[in-house]
């Protein structure tokens, strides 16, 4: 059992009934949302949970993995068992871990600048409300977003927990088949909300969920494969590619597209010289199995997705054409006007823009912005917005730095993955809210985990 999960003290007992009155407060604010009382079955179940989480913190961590496509699929504004399992099992217990690790156990969790960056952006999220407070926000919605916004924070445990090669194995293999199970529950929707399409158009509106998620895990699920030795290894990585890069074509996100291919020629420079070409051949060749799979679980309407996809790849290159691209314009300056009225404290995590679209001839009243950098300094202010970028460099530039002069290794291509993941972040992030979504939230926790976990094996081995 990790070390790091067990208190040896006699402060022990005091711990548990803290953290159970937490947890228990944490429930008396979702039976408020929810309308259930569940505040004594909060009680009991908190004394079981925190002892969990102290004494099986690997198994914590996996049991989020496990719901985390129940969490991913969920895009319901209203509060469902979804929000209830991620309020208790992901924040509740991700917040009783850093209690007991910053109060109790003292440990130092911290291992860079950019780490302390991290928590000191985090701490200001409580001036953010009286921030909302004071510019009139909707305090449930921002209750409830700043909740899951603190998602990335499970960075600290996972890192922590998760120490040795086999643990990251273990780790990848439980987030591959989380992934996995996605992908079929979105292809089952997709499927189902294609059977009662008609016109070319409306194909556009099935759903568009989760592609940061999927655009980082097929970079990494590209390098392992590369790496992988065996060829049985090598044939049940693509199978499991092939569904994920499926649902990744099929949500229609030409930003994403373009992402994920340059952090491809991103990667061909950190590969040997031998497989180079391997990842463009492989690539190709799991697109085409990927779009004779979807054409023939299409039916009669693959002509129509067909056509649509052929039309969105080649207006890529007349984006300055596309009316979708251009409102999104309107929508950038209407933010603008509101980010330099608050430049320093920002509007609040729930504050609404409103703006008239020429594509849809309707008048929005919106909370997000599909940019992530205007919305930060929306939200947040200049400031922060800088302070929250500023960890994502660091971990990038860190990654380049050890991917220069590590050995080629199975560390190596997992860490060369994720940093072409930070591409498709970076791209993505610029014509969507890719780090303030339900997947982006989960992936940034995820990530920046890997990076750390893989860096200190790799250091380790020199």
């Amino acid at each position: 059992m990790d070390n790091l999960s067990l208190l040896n003290y006699k402060d022990k007992p005091i711990f548990v009934l803290i953290s159970t009155l937490v947890l228990s407060s944490l429930f008396f604010f979702i039976s408020i949302l929810a309308g259930n009382e569940l505040v004594f079955f909060g009680i009991s179940f908190g004394i079981i949970y925190t002892y969990f989480i102290i004494n099986n913190p690997q198994y914590w961590i996996l049991s989020i993995i496990a719901t985390s496509p129940l969490y991913l699929f969920s895009n319901d504004n209203k509060f469902d068992i979804s929000d209830a399992i991620s309020a208790v099992l992901w924040v509740g217990g991700l917040f009783i871990w850093l209690f007991h690790n910053f109060i109790f156990a003292r440990r130092k969790i911290v291992e860079d600048i950019s780490d302390w960056l991290f928590l000191f952006f985090y701490i200001c999220l409580i001036l953010n409300f009286f921030v909302g407070y004071l510019n009139e926000n909707d305090l449930e919605i921002w209750l409830r977003t700043v909740a899951r916004f603190t998602i990335p924070l499970l960075y600290f445990p996972i890192k922590e927990h998760f120490r040795t090669q086999k643990d990251l194995k273990k780790l990848l293999i439980f987030l591959l088949f989380a992934i996995f199970v996605l992908s079929f529950l979105m292809l089952y929707e997709t499927s189902q909300r294609l059977q009662n399409i008609k016109q070319a158009w409306e194909v556009s509106s099935i759903l568009r969920l989760n592609q940061s998620i999927y655009g980082v895990s097929i970079v990494i699920l590209i390098t392992a494969t590369i790496y992988a030795q065996k060829l049985k290894n090598k044939l049940v990585l693509l199978l499991f590619l092939v569904p994920i890069l499926t649902v990744f074509i099929s949500s229609l996100s030409r930003i994403f597209w373009f992402g994920l291919f340059v952090s491809l020629v991103y990667a061909v420079f950190y590969l040997p010289q031998k497989q180079r070409k391997v990842i463009f051949i492989s690539f190709i060749s799991i697109i085409v199995i990927s779009i004779v799979i979807g054409y023939s679980l299409l039916g009669d309407k693959a002509e129509l997705f067909l056509s649509v996809f052929e039309k969105r790849l080649t207006s890529i290159a007349n984006f300055t054409e596309d009316q979708s691209f251009l409102v999104r314009f309107q929508e950038y300056g209407v933010a603008f006007k509101d980010i330099f009225r608050y430049p320093l404290l920002g509007n609040g995590f729930a504050h609404k823009i409103m703006y008239y679209s020429k594509l849809t001839s309707d008048t929005w009243h919106t909370s997000n912005v599909h940019n992530g950098y205007i919305l930060i300094a929306l939200r947040f202010g200049i400031p922060l917005m800088i302070v929250y970028y500023s960890v994502f460099v660091y971990k990038f530039v860190k990654t380049i730095n050890v991917l220069s002069v590590a050995k080629y290794s199975f560390e190596k291509m997992i860490l060369l993955g994720v940093s072409a993941g930070f591409i498709v972040l970076f791209i993505s992030n610029l014509l969507s809210a890719s780090v303030m979504t339900r997947d982006g939230d989960f992936l940034i926790a995820i990530m920046f985990a890997l990076i750390s976990i893989t860096t200190r094996l790799i250091k380790k081995e020199k």
